[in-house]
């Protein structure tokens, strides 16, 4: 099981949590295929409000709260992102 920080909820995912003039990310496309532990790195790197958790198994089971301090990293079997990061 992912170890992963206590839920800040804030009730919104990905952009919609944006706030007006906001210029960090909350949303990561350009990760889909990237290295899943590269992919932590640029998501805590470029929003250090978050935390990149790194999921078990290419199933991509998660818990079902919606955080805004959490960025869950979907694996494929190669250990590559395969679904958008986003913050929620």
């Amino acid at each position: 099981m992912a170890v992963y920080p206590p839920c800040l909820n804030c009730g919104c995912t990905g952009n919609s949590c944006k706030q007006p003039g906001d210029t960090i990310p909350y949303e990561w496309p350009e990760l889909l295929g990237v290295e899943i532990l590269k992919a932590k790195a640029i998501v805590e790197r470029t929003n250090p409000f978050v935390t990149g958790v790194p999921l078990a198994d290419r199933h991509c089971f998660r818990t079902t709260d919606i955080c805004c301090n959490r960025v869950w990293l979907c694996p494929d079997a190669n250990g590559l992102i395969r679904e958008k990061p986003y913050v929620g």
